[in-house]
């Protein structure tokens, strides 16, 4: 098991990305703090986690959340989140 507290600093974080509907899992390795992640499906589930390492390992992954891709018609605003059609609908 990973150990609950390390002094070491972090060295980077690993995504990990799986599809609902087959379970299918990939990963990459994240230098920064944030990531783009591209080429998902459209109106598509995932699963993902993180979890940081350093010189002693990988830590505690976190625990999963659940994401939706859009579809063609939807429209994003500058936060990345769909946007509401005029009137709520």
């Amino acid at each position: 098991d990973p150990p609950a507290f390390s002094d070491a600093p972090i060295q980077g974080f690993r995504l990990f990305w799986k599809e609902a509907d087959t379970g299918r899992e990939q990963s990459v390795d994240v230098d920064g703090r944030s990531y783009r992640l591209e080429g998902l499906k459209k109106a598509q589930q995932y699963r993902l986690r993180f979890l940081a390492y350093n010189r002693h390992g990988p830590g505690i992954a976190s625990a999963e959340l659940g994401v939706t891709t859009l579809s063609d018609g939807g429209k994003r605003g500058e936060n990345g989140k769909k946007r509401e059609k005029p009137g709520g609908g």
